[in-house]
């Protein structure tokens, strides 16, 4: 008989199997994002029903397979169920776990992942900053997890601290001699310094305790869309479904 795990995450995104079973793929804090077969969860009175959902976090009791692992008990601490209740939140949370798949595989180290998950999900749920704001800070916290955020306590080219351009290619911001030097005309405002030095370096429960203002929104947004779509190859289908939404 083969020893079961307890593995505690939230499921990423669940899809359909024959005619009742479900293939859920978890971001796991002991194993990292791992795939879960729920044999029978479309089943009327399947005990996983519930569980075997998008956004669904808890403890997963396991076997290991080959290359999965079958589900045996669910213990649910966390439905997230009013995000299905609106649309655009529900495809911003899509969004969130489709990028956290991309960058996280069997066997890596998630703990940091799981809770910037975890907290993103519930300020969506929260309402307190708008959504594209969460959005941009999510974005900038994960790259800056998986090694890949964007260079902003000191010029990339000579570790100046005087930063006012912003180059992607790069790899993040400089100072005015290097900008110059690399032929850069981003020229950026000291509010974005100051806020993605925030976003890499203060707690997870503070994270989404600030405000900006319009202008300084777009600029934030406006550098990380550029940043991601040179470093991030893949194209996010919650994302093209959000921009019918707008």
């Amino acid at each position: 008989m083969k020893e079961e795990l307890v593995l505690n995450g939230i499921v990423l995104y669940a899809t359909l199997v024959g005619e009742y079973d479900k293939r859920l793929v978890v971001l796991t804090k002991e194993r990292g994002k791992i795939t879960i077969f729920a044999n029978g969860a479309r089943r009327p009175g399947s005990q996983f029903r519930a569980a075997s959902q998008s956004f669904v976090m808890g403890s997963f009791t396991v076997t290991s397979g080959r290359e999965s692992y079958n589900l045996h008990k669910v213990d649910v601490s966390e439905y997230f169920e009013e995000l299905p209740m609106d649309m655009e939140k529900m495809c911003y949370a899509s969004y969130f776990c489709e990028l956290m798949s991309y960058y996280t595989r069997e066997g890596d180290s998630c703990v940091k992942n799981l809770n910037l998950l975890y907290v993103t999900l519930k300020a969506l749920i929260k309402g307190h900053m708008p959504n594209t704001l969460i959005k941009a800070v999510y974005e900038n916290r994960l790259m800056d997890i998986e090694g890949q955020g964007i260079h902003c306590y000191s010029c990339v080219k000579c570790s100046d601290k005087e930063l006012t351009y912003f180059n992607c290619k790069q790899g993040g911001l400089l100072c005015t001699d290097c900008a110059k030097k690399t032929n850069t005309t981003r020229r950026i405002s000291s509010t974005l310094v100051y806020t993605l030095q925030f976003i890499q370096s203060e707690p997870l429960g503070e994270l989404f305790s600030f405000s900006l203002s319009d202008d300084a929104l777009k600029e934030l947004v406006s550098v990380t869309d550029s940043f991601l779509n040179e470093y991030v190859d893949k194209k996010f289908k919650s994302l093209e479904i959000l921009s019918t939404l707008a």
